[in-house]
């Protein structure tokens, strides 16, 4: 939650030549509701069904792609295990403050988010990160993306699927 993966995703397959998608963006096409409205309707616990769901049906059927998923989803369903038998997975690290002055800025767009103080956000995305930390700990590779740019953080993705790519071929 909130360390560009989107925009990451975005910029590694237009220079990888591929088709990026956003989980989020499957789930709302598949519902026509967003994913505020979906954690409103249904709560967490029926989304993280339905993300699961279309998560599998997604991986099963694409080969070549670059996916960007929310910072739940490996947490739940044991969507890390799919998505480590289906793809490579890169783990963006950042630091709680990056985070936090990240979030800051689009808190009202995040249904977990939405309603928190600046005190109460702060603390949530620590806890978040330490319930999270044991599934984000089974990634293929971590980059660190603090005071970096977009661009370097991409090379490092790169790098590490030439990396993947020769491990696997050579």
């Amino acid at each position: 939650m909130g360390s560009g993966k989107t925009t990451i995703g975005k910029t590694l397959a237009f220079n990888l030549n591929q088709k990026f998608y956003d989980l989020d963006n499957k789930i709302i096409d598949y519902t026509k509701e967003s994913i505020y409205e979906l954690f409103e309707l249904y709560g967490e616990k029926k989304f993280r069904k339905l993300e699961y769901n279309i998560l599998y049906n997604f991986l099963k059927k694409k080969k070549y792609y670059i996916f960007s998923v929310g910072g739940g989803t490996p947490c739940y369903q044991n969507n890390i295990l799919l998505m480590k038998k289906y793809s490579k997975i890169v783990y963006l690290k950042a630091e709680i403050n990056t985070l936090f002055y990240r979030l800051l800025k689009e808190k009202e767009n995040r249904p977990l988010i939405s309603k928190l103080s600046n005190n109460d956000l702060y603390n949530f995305i620590g806890d978040s990160l330490n319930k999270r930390l044991c599934f984000y700990k089974k990634a293929d590779s971590t980059i660190d993306i603090d005071k970096k740019s977009i661009l370097d953080i991409v090379k490092e993705i790169i790098s590490f699927y030439v990396l993947c790519f020769i491990k696997k071929n050579f």
